[in-house]
């Protein structure tokens, strides 16, 4: 047997738990920005505007940290083309579903608002790693 076999995929959780703590450092990194980007924005504009400029630059932190860092595709793994697209839908999707949980949590269940703010920020992020996982920067043939 071949140990160095390309076609056996690694299954061992050490790079999956790699992948999860380099996310949750990228999106560490990216709310921090979002912060100091909008504390100082709102010194010249309003809030609200602030508050884009801020959410801009996590984006763009986020992209290409989850891109490069957290999934560390190489050069020609990259496709900005079919990424991004899928980037920007998992994130408004994962926003999407802070507001449902909140709606849920708020509304159907009449939980606390500690505890349905706590719910969306514990959960949201599983779903943006999964889903940046297994869609928005998986590597296939087709991209």
């Amino acid at each position: 047997m071949n140990p160095t076999a390309p076609d056996v995929p690694d299954v061992s959780p050490a790079p999956l738990s790699g992948q999860m703590a380099r996310f949750a450092l990228v999106g560490a990194v990216a709310t921090c920005a979002h912060y100091l980007v909008a504390i100082i924005a709102v010194q010249n504009i309003n809030v609200y505007g602030a508050n884009l400029a801020g959410y801009l630059a996590a984006v763009a932190i986020s992209y290409f940290g989850h891109q490069r860092f957290s999934f560390q595709l190489s050069a020609g793994e990259i496709s900005h083309r079919s990424q991004f697209p899928r980037f920007v839908l998992a994130s408004l999707g994962g926003l999407a579903l802070s507001y449902l949980l909140l709606a849920i949590m708020e509304n159907g269940l009449a939980a606390p608002h500690w505890l349905s703010l706590a719910a969306a920020v514990c959960l949201v992020p599983v779903y943006t790693f999964v889903v940046s996982k297994l869609c928005v920067f998986r590597v296939s043939s087709s991209d």
